[in-house]
Parts: structure tokens; C-alpha cells; sequence
């Protein structure tokens, strides 16, 4: 991420035309919002394999349960929703885990054009 952040300039690096400085004020706009996001992605990740494994051991815990003393109440129900949820919660990490691969992309990227225009502006400017 070191050629998205850029750095001092020294003179002889300084962009013509302002393009690199257009693409720098993108990046400064977008990195905190990106970083955030990438942050609350990974903390719902963490958050998402808890709950699963939480919601596997209850549900082990009550298909126990069932098999060892006839019960008053339908547990099964109960194991087929937590089943259910868990399926659903797995699918939403799936798709959490794909969001994140492809604003990593987008970050790299975006740094690799950012570093290509200024490469172009820095062999323009010593023509």
C-alpha cells in the first residue's frame, strides 16, 4: 500500500498538470472509508465464526438431549432453525469474504494506476 500513500515530493518529482494530485485527493478521500470498512468487515467475520460455533455446540447440545430422554417438546424444530441460521450466517460470510477480496483489488488498483500516471508524469516532465 506504500505506492498508495504516497509521500514528500521532492521538486524534480513534482506532478504537471495536477493528475497525480486529483488521484492522491481521491485516495486521501476514500482511504479512511475503505479502512473503516475493512476493519468492520473483519470484525464481523470474527463476530459471524463465534456465532457459528456457538450455534453448533447449542445444537449438538440439544440433538443430545433429544436422543437421550424423550422430551415434551419438539427440540428437532429447534435444531432445523438453528440449522437453518447457521447456513444463512455462513452464506453471509461467504459473500463478506468476497466484498473483502475485492475492495483489496480495487486497492491495488487503484495504487497501480496511481503509480503508472505518476510514472508517465515523471518521464513527461524530464522530456
Amino acid at each position: 500500500m506504500s505506492a498508495i500513500a504516497g509521500g514528500a515530493e521532492s521538486p524534480s518529482e513534482t506532478p504537471i498538470g495536477g493528475g497525480n494530485d486529483m488521484t492522491e485527493a481521491i485516495m486521501d478521500a476514500v482511504r479512511p472509508a475503505v479502512t473503516k470498512l475493512d476493519e468492520q468487515v473483519k470484525d464481523t467475520r470474527k463476530s459471524q465464526l463465534n456465532l457459528m460455533t456457538q450455534m453448533e455446540e447449542l445444537s449438538q447440545f440439544l440433538k443430545k438431549i433429544s436422543d437421550e430422554q424423550p422430551m415434551p417438546y419438539d427440540l428437532e424444530k429447534y435444531v432445523r432453525k438453528m440449522d437453518d441460521s447457521r447456513k444463512r450466517i455462513n452464506e453471509t460470510t461467504v459473500r463478506l469474504q468476497n466484498i473483502h477480496e475485492r475492495m483489496g483489488q480495487l486497492q491495488r488498483n487503484i495504487a497501480r494506476e496511481s503509480f503508472k500516471k505518476r510514472q508517465y508524469i515523471k518521464e513527461n516532465a524530464q522530456s
